[in-house]
């Protein structure tokens, strides 16, 4: 294969297998860029197009300039800045497509190629789905296929299967490689793509503050917020209260997180019931993580508040995983010293006085505590309403026109209210957010809990029990607690709806399968962090303790599978083996050649066999016999195992006769 020449003239289906290639892996960016960047893209290939196939001159090098710095200006003036995720590929597609303007020589074309490889791997830093994988694979095939055409020589233009087919066949052979790299290559802490963002807007998920109505507006969304592996059986529904942000502060409508919170211990007075499992996290750019209630230890970079919120030390804006061991038979006596109890009793003295007041009646009536939670759960059992939908509080006192006048609302308003009742009452008091319950993939067995699953609760401090959960929506609306959100309201948002609405469960198995396949591809492709190798690898025996071992066994793994896929390079260009009838027939013919009757070029057996008989009657009938045997194999029904060993014995006893000084064989 000959290659092309450096400033050869560009044959114009080589632009245009170049240009397709382009605008295949530009066109992810172009979704999440301004629309002006798409406009000015595809104004340029279309020029560059324009002028491969009219054999026109490129634009002159002061308007390529012009353009240039009109990009720059462009991309500076939206972003503020040129470097970062979305300013740096922005700026990169621009150029991208300005070299492609300028192109006019092979060794352009290379590097445009090359620069398209660069464009693949940048749409990574956006998505590393599963399929924007097989979408950039794609692109790469087609960015090597072009290449492929550039270099099949001039003077003549490769088919598409001369293109796709090599190409295919390079991206096979380097396989091998790639899963040894990514096996063995020593993994760096944290992912991959893990680079700074421009922007932490979009993320979907729980706030450090709650007012009426905010987790109703976030459950509306299906996305999921973590998956669950556990170890052994998944505990009962009811149990599954999923610790997330802690609340203390209330201004009489907003709980919020106290400024300053102290550093707790996993230290409980009774710990039962353990629990193993695993979380992976999707990113939600805060600091906490969240542990089945109540955590028996913390994850690695983490550490623990007075409240039992835990908390990584770096926001959470990549996938992470990790393991957990929680109890859910505790009780948990500490952290209430006098400041905290002041903060779990403070509360507006002039905002939502009916509330106020309802709260100290009831701790004026009653004997106990005990009997004060109860009877708080009772009067929220009498007359209220459960609903997705509740109406906007817009009084300056949000919870007495809930208890008193709406009376229908979400988990926020009844953990809310119920929180203040016991503040009024003397009983300290917290909300705690979160999400409860899930949804189990019934093919990977993981526990699905999505953002339609937050919620809210509250804990009471009782003096000889210490901090006591009670979940006000349980009273309200049991379902909810004890089978999910979607048992309690019906489907939340399009997919779920339209699962529950396929009487055949197609959807429903669909959808599960594609989202184990997804759970796998985050667990073994896209969180391959250090401990999954040392847990790969431990499984093949591998105990490896150290970055120079693995670099040994990297290289010597590189060369084995270089080794193999050099041997078999080799081995396709030997000699294939040659059938046996056609390989007696050799040496029949060189026998004879021997005995200074060799076979003409253009002559065919049944002439050979004649000229035989006329120059050497005596052989003539074994002659005859063998060449009726290999007229038979080749141009015949064919040869027996048996008939073809008789046609190679039969030419190895052949002696041509009255041959004076010829080869005896």
């Amino acid at each position: 294969m000959s290659g092309a020449l450096p400033n050869a003239a560009l044959d114009v289906r080589n632009v245009m297998w170049l240009l397709a290639s382009m605008a295949f892996v530009v066109a992810p960016h172009l979704l999440r860029q301004p629309e002006w960047v798409g406009a000015f893209f595809a104004a340029v290939v279309s020029w560059r197009a324009w002028i491969a196939w009219r054999a026109a001159r490129n634009p002159p090098r002061w308007l390529v300039l012009v353009l240039t710095v009109a990009a720059v200006a462009a991309t500076l003036f939206v972003y503020r800045r040129l470097t970062g995720r979305e300013a740096g590929t922005t700026l990169l597609v621009l150029m991208a497509g300005m070299k492609l303007l300028e192109m006019k020589t092979s060794r352009e074309v290379v590097l445009s190629i090359h620069l398209g490889f660069v464009l693949v791997m940048t749409n990574f830093l956006f998505s590393q789905s599963i399929p924007l994988g097989f979408y950039m694979l794609a692109c790469v095939w087609l960015f090597v296929a072009t290449l492929v055409g550039y270099h099949r020589g001039v003077g003549r233009t490769p088919t598409v299967r001369e293109r796709l087919v090599p190409a295919g066949i390079l991206l096979v052979q380097a396989v091998p490689l790639m899963l040894v790299f990514f096996l063995l290559f020593p993994r760096v802490q944290g992912p991959l793509w893990a680079i700074p963002q421009d922007s932490r807007a979009g993320q979907t998920g729980l706030s450090d503050t709650m007012t009426p109505g905010s987790i109703a507006q976030v459950i509306q969304s299906e996305a999921v917020a973590f998956r669950v592996q556990f170890e052994a059986s998944i505990p009962p529904y009811s149990l599954l209260y999923w610790r997330g942000p802690v609340l203390w502060r209330f201004d009489g409508r907003t709980w919020r997180i106290p400024d300053a919170n102290a550093p707790g211990t996993l230290e409980y007075t009774r710990a039962e019931r353990p629990v193993r499992y695993a979380v992976t996290v999707e990113p939600h750019n805060k600091h906490w993580l969240f542990a089945l209630d109540v955590p028996a230890e913390l994850p690695p970079m983490s550490h623990v508040r007075q409240d039992l919120q835990i908390l990584s030390v770096r926001p959470v804006t990549t996938r992470i995983r990790y393991e957990l061991t929680s109890y859910l038979d505790y009780r948990y006596e500490q952290g209430l010293n006098r400041g905290y109890r002041r903060l779990a009793l403070s509360f507006n003295e002039n905002r939502n006085p009916r509330t106020v007041a309802l709260g100290r009646q009831w701790a004026a009536e009653s004997s106990s505590p005990a009997e004060i939670v109860n009877r708080g759960l009772r009067y929220l059992n009498t007359q209220f309403t459960y609903t997705l939908e509740p109406p906007l509080l817009t009084s300056d006192d949000p919870y007495d026109e809930f208890l008193f006048e709406v009376k229908r609302g979400f988990c926020e308003h009844y953990a809310g209210s119920f929180a203040l009742l016991m503040r009024a009452a003397g009983i300290p008091a917290r909300v705690v957010t979160g999400y409860q319950g899930g949804e189990v993939n019934p093919i990977s067995l993981e526990l699905i809990v999505r953002q339609a699953d937050a919620h809210a609760w509250v804990e009471v401090w009782m003096d000889d029990r210490g901090w006591v959960r009670v979940d006000p929506t349980a009273v309200v609306m049991p379902s909810r607690i004890d089978n999910g959100i979607n048992a309690a309201l019906g489907p939340i948002g399009v997919i779920p709806s339209l699962i529950a609405a396929d009487r055949f469960g197609v959807l429903a198995k669909v959808s599960f399968a594609w989202d184990a396949l997804n759970s796998q591809w985050n667990q073994w492709v896209l969180g391959y962090n250090v401990d999954r190798q040392r847990q790969f690898l431990s499984k093949l025996g591998l105990e490896l303790n150290d970055w120079k071992k693995l670099a040994l066994w990297l290289v010597a793994a590189t060369i084995a599978v270089g080794g193999l896929v050099g041997l078999g390079l080799v081995l396709r260009d030997l000699p294939t083996r040659r059938e046996p009838s056609v390989v007696a027939w050799d040496r029949f013919c060189r026998k004879l050649a021997a005995a200074g009757l060799a076979r003409m070029p253009w002559e065919g057996p049944m002439d050979y066999l004649a000229r035989i008989e006329a120059a050497r009657p005596a052989a003539a009938a074994e002659a005859r016999e063998i060449t009726r045997r290999y007229v038979e194999a080749r141009y015949g029904d064919g040869l027996s195992k048996a008939a073809t060993r008789e046609l190679l014995a039969r030419v190895r006893r052949f002696r041509p006769a009255q041959v004076p000084g010829g080869l005896r064989t």
